[in-house]
């Protein structure tokens, strides 16, 4: 599990890592923006918006409606977040593979397999609490038919409802490994789905010890990233402190805080610097999320090979694949050599006639 702590140093890995957090935090500002306004009737993303949005998220009560609408936005936000870090898990799967950093790890096919194939494997619980719904609608039946029927069809209800229950929870279990395997393997959704949960169910007990190796990993590049963020704004701070410009730290670290009375007037210097201390966060965090999906990458191919005893070599390269169908060009020279054959047998039975 180390190796995910390697591979995290790639700019271009941590690059497409901070895309996929600045959507992330699109899509919050967007929903604080637009529950404040209707809240607070207020400008969009003004401080009185934004509180009037904690006020309403605070005291949120879950209707089927609130329940649908917040489906609909984690389901939007994963959708993007999840296609902007397949190109970090194909990156981390072809180095390990193929060792070829310079291959083309954005494929959109994998991308959307990698985003989707959580998302598609939540139906089958959704159908089950589908029918617990219809099952639901007996007991508004009124009088003595209505409790007979919801007795009745209670134990179908229930069954189904386990099953569900339990394909859900293996689901979330596997859900880390599927992203990996869409882009190791490549195939299908329904391959993305079957062969991280089979892995689950058939050896939990390994999948956990390499959860904790991951958590352990993760755990320590986010002491040590922190460690060096700090060293090294501890060096800037030294230098501002040796040169005679110690306020100007003291004016930076409550502007970066968000106080209220060191944001008003602030000059230019310190909003710069309070700013670059907030992106110096964000690339941490860009990261440390590195090393969580080159943990997951890992941790789907040792699965792999532990029960498939499919060595870390072998994952999909769509450039081969497309090799092996002829282009337009390649199909039109055919075309051309076979009609060119077949005149030249004409032209020699010609004679004989």
């Amino acid at each position: 599990m180390s190796l995910a702590f390697g591979l995290a140093f790639d700019l271009k890995r941590v690059t497409q890592a901070a895309f996929a957090l600045c959507w992330t935090l699109a899509v919050i500002w967007g929903v604080i923006g637009v529950l404040g306004w209707r809240a607070a009737d207020a400008g969009f993303m003004t401080a009185e918006g934004m509180y009037h949005a904690g006020v309403v998220i605070a005291r949120l009560q879950f209707t089927p409606a609130t329940l649908a609408i917040v489906l609909c936005v984690v389901a939007g936000w994963w959708g993007g977040f999840a296609y902007l870090c397949a190109p970090i898990l194909r990156s981390a799967a072809v180095d390990i593979a193929l060792d070829e950093r310079g291959a083309d790890v954005n494929v959109p096919v994998l991308n959307r397999q990698a985003a989707f194939s959580p998302m598609l494997a939540m139906l089958l619980p959704a159908c089950a609490a589908l029918c617990a719904v219809i099952w639901a609608l007996l007991a508004l039946i009124p009088g003595d038919l209505g409790a007979l029927l919801t007795l009745l069809t209670l134990p179908v209800a229930l069954f189904v409802a386990l099953i569900g229950a339990i394909f859900l929870l293996v689901a979330l279990a596997a859900s880390p490994m599927m992203g990996p395997t869409a882009v190791a393997e490549g195939r299908d959704y329904i391959e993305a789905i079957s062969r991280p949960m089979s892995y689950v169910m058939q050896r939990p007990g390994r999948y956990a010890v390499c959860w904790l190796g991951k958590l352990g990993v993760v755990a320590a590049s986010a002491l040590a990233g922190a460690a060096a963020l700090a060293v090294a704004w501890g060096m800037i701070a030294g230098g501002l402190w040796l040169v005679g410009r110690i306020e100007l730290v003291h004016e930076v670290a409550a502007h970066a805080m968000v106080a209220e009375d060191a944001t008003r007037g602030a000059s230019m210097m310190v909003s710069g610097l309070a700013a670059a201390v907030w992106l110096s966060i964000f690339m941490l965090v860009a990261w440390l999320m590195v090393v969580c999906l080159c943990a997951d990458q890992i941790i789907y191919l040792l699965m792999r090979y532990r029960i498939d005893g499919v060595t870390f070599d072998k994952i999909t390269v769509p450039e081969a694949r497309l090799k092996r169908f002829k282009n337009a060009v390649e199909t039109e020279a055919e075309a051309e050599a076979a009609r060119q054959r077949f005149d030249e047998q004409q032209a020699e039975k010609a004679p004989a006639q």
